[in-house]
């Protein structure tokens, strides 16, 4: 049986670490789009907590880059240039192809449990048509990876990277079914499996081709965006922010 969503009370008693990772995972989802504007009011409503709080949220995502700050205008989500993307690709290919070398050197001739379940996942989700979910997993299988290695700084910079790669794709409108071929993901996974270090690397490299070469012109952020229906919070019933 599903769980309930949040109610009125979940929500006032959310610390700004889980007010961060709900705006963190709505940016990464592709919920909130490239140029969205942040309202610290309105976000206070939606999470029933002080503007004060929320500013300090959105100050730490704009030093990942996740969002931009500007005087007088306030926060918005970021906006990556087509420079912002090469750069993203050229971090992503050089971490990237490491952890798919390591996990092969230390995991070959076993089974990756996690990821294969994952790989179901994403095949359920494209059997179903749900592109909104595919997208979440497909950024999630490279986190993913990069946390099996049990290296912070490979897992912790990797999540950064696969949410502005979000806001890329975004603002670039890529095409899901020409920029992430469905056999991909479990080529790299066999490739690691079987040990195979350089074809690991190398299809993980050829994967990133993909996934950059998919990006396509620029699209404009929805207007009239409802944070109460994206964060999945209700409105407050008569409770002050604090």
């Amino acid at each position: 049986m599903p769980s309930p969503g949040p109610t009125d009370d979940d929500v006032s008693e959310l610390s700004n670490q889980e007010i961060y990772e709900r705006i963190y995972a709505a940016i990464s989802d592709r919920r909130l789009l490239p140029g969205t504007k942040l309202s610290e009011e309105r976000l206070a409503q939606a999470f029933h907590a002080s503007r004060t709080r929320i500013r300090e949220v959105l100050m730490r995502l704009s030093q990942e880059l996740i969002v931009e700050l500007h005087m007088n205008r306030g926060a918005f989500v970021a906006r990556p240039s087509e420079r912002d993307m090469q750069q993203v690709f050229e971090v992503r290919r050089a971490l990237e192809r490491a952890i798919a070398a390591q996990l092969a050197t230390r995991y070959g001739g076993q089974a990756l449990a996690p990821m294969r379940g994952h790989l179901e996942a994403e095949a359920r989700a494209r059997a179903a048509g749900d592109r909104a979910e595919l997208a979440r997993l497909t950024g999630v299988f490279h986190v993913r990876l990069a946390e099996i290695t049990e290296n912070r700084l490979f897992s912790d910079n990797l999540r950064r990277l696969v949410a502005l790669t979000s806001l890329v794709i975004a603002q670039y409108d890529a095409q899901a079914h020409s920029a992430c071929p469905e056999h991909e993901h479990g080529d790299i996974v066999e490739a690691i499996e079987a040990g195979d270090a350089r074809r690991a690397e190398k299809l993980m490299l050829t994967h990133l081709d993909h996934v950059e070469a998919g990006i396509q012109p620029p699209t404009t952020p929805a207007r009239g965006i409802d944070f109460e229906q994206i964060f999945g919070t209700a409105p407050a019933k008569g409770s002050k922010a604090r």
